[in-house]
């Protein structure tokens, strides 16, 4: 929320307008008085406003017509219309296009300010929902780095140190490596509990679409544009914003988050309002950024903005004896309690310390959750791994001699493996429907308990 509301009051009466200006100044408000609709609409180009006070005849422009422009550019702009008995029909028009209110002149002041402060409420309300249906909620669950090496000692340290400094900081890391999971625990260890998170994605976006959502746009700023739109930055005021993937980012927008970094202030596409939110960005990448810079691929200044603080994330196969701590805190439900009752045995856990898990901590968190589904034994042995099992395919030359139920049951858990367990986009590969792929499942789950 803002320290100040930003208050526009438009008139062309000079004596009440002044008096309205004077009297708003005197306490938390940022004033600015209008004596035509032109000058209203100049002025709210350059600059937003949370709520206004327009009169509803004035010469040129009216009240309605000024409300109607402002909102096309500002959606979230309230206000309230003031009116002479003649003209109480207009203003119920104008309640009709969203108006937040209208009161009769001569009007008490002390019952304006009490409307245009619950106008203020609504908006920040109306602002607060967007937030919510926009960003990433981690309420309800602790992000914590799992494990008891001394390389998970070292993350957990640092994150402590850097929590608090609000700098941006750059995660790097192998993909899979748990780089957005160490987001949310920097998130949750420097930023209220319940503030938003909004992961973006950089790679899965195309450029110009990015942009937009990212710094949110004006009315006509492009064809199609009929109204204004907050942007990320925005609906992330107050909380963090993680950019996953930033090596993926187009060079002009670079050139904008760089600002945003150096100033706090970004403008939406389309118009040249300055905009301040309190946002803090983390980037992940698994690139060498510093690579990029030399190659021209990645702007210099924008790095060393972004890498103020650096989190490197190894690999899992550099720290192996966390293995066990991430299975048991991954198979935890609701209740705290293994899903199922179910355990891996020790020739089991001895086989996946074995795997180098070229994917990483996703890739360990998809074989455990397939194990679990396609085990009906409480106790999962070795041979129920499939990753035991293509590991020894790898190093054998008897493949040949598997039987076709055999290939078939291997390639669909590899299938399940690569699609992250996804029924849908496995089944999609596989080139078969999603309720024989589930008939199949079941068959082997018959079989593994047989």
């Amino acid at each position: 929320m803002a320290d100040k509301i930003n208050l526009l009051i438009v008139d062309d009466e000079d004596p009440f307008r002044q008096l309205l200006v004077d009297r708003f100044s005197r306490q938390e408000f940022n004033v600015t008085g209008c004596a035509t609709g032109e000058d209203a609409l100049a002025v709210a180009e350059k600059r937003e406003f949370d709520v206004g006070i327009v009169d509803i005849r004035m010469p040129g422009m009216s009240g309605i017509d000024i409300f109607r422009k402002i909102r096309e550019s500002q959606p979230l702009f309230e206000a309230i219309i003031l009116t002479g008995q003649a003209t109480i029909d207009s203003a119920i028009e104008a309640m009709k296009l969203g108006a937040y209110d209208y009161l009769a002149k001569p009007c008490k002041l002390f019952e304006l300010e009490l409307i245009v402060r619950k106008a203020y409420e609504k908006k920040m309300l109306t602002l607060e929902n967007m937030r919510l249906k926009n960003r990433l909620s981690i309420i309800g669950r602790k992000y914590q780095i799992i494990g008891t090496s001394e390389k998970a000692a070292e993350i957990r340290s640092l994150i402590a140190k850097i929590a608090q400094s609000g700098a941006p900081v750059l995660i790097c890391g192998e993909a899979g490596v748990g780089k957005d999971y160490a987001a949310r625990v920097i998130h949750q260890s420097s930023r209220p509990k319940d503030a938003p998170f909004i992961l973006v994605s950089c790679g899965a976006i195309p450029h110009g679409m990015l942009e937009t959502q990212l710094f949110g746009y004006e009315k006509d700023a492009f064809a199609g544009a009929s109204i204004g739109h907050h942007g990320w930055l925005e609906l992330a005021d107050g909380g963090t914003l993680l950019l996953e993937n930033v090596e993926e980012l187009h060079p002009a927008t670079q050139v904008k988050l760089h600002r945003f970094l150096d100033t706090g202030t970004f403008q939406r596409m389309g118009g040249n309002m300055d905009i301040r939110a309190d946002v803090r960005i983390i980037a992940s990448t698994q690139s060498d950024l510093r690579e990029m810079v030399l190659k021209k691929n990645m702007r210099e200044d924008l790095y060393y903005r972004l890498s103020v603080i650096t989190l490197n994330i190894p690999p899992l196969r550099d720290r192996k004896e966390d293995i066990q701590d991430i299975i048991a805190e991954f198979m935890k439900g609701d209740s705290g309690e293994s899903q199922g009752g179910k355990k891996f045995s020790v020739k089991a856990v001895n086989a996946m310390l074995k795997y180098d898990w070229p994917g990483n901590i996703r890739e360990l968190c998809n074989v455990v959750e397939r194990t679990t589904l396609l085990t009906t034994k409480n106790t999962i042995q070795a041979k129920d791994i499939p990753l035991a099992l293509e590991k020894k395919l790898k190093n054998s030359r008897l493949r040949h001699l598997m039987s076709m139920s055999e290939v078939e049951k291997e390639h669909i858990l590899y299938v399940l493996s690569a699609s992250g367990g996804n029924i849908s986009r496995a089944s999609r590969v596989l080139g078969i429907s999603r309720p024989k792929l589930y008939r199949k499942i079941e068959q082997y789950k018959s079989c593994s308990s047989s």
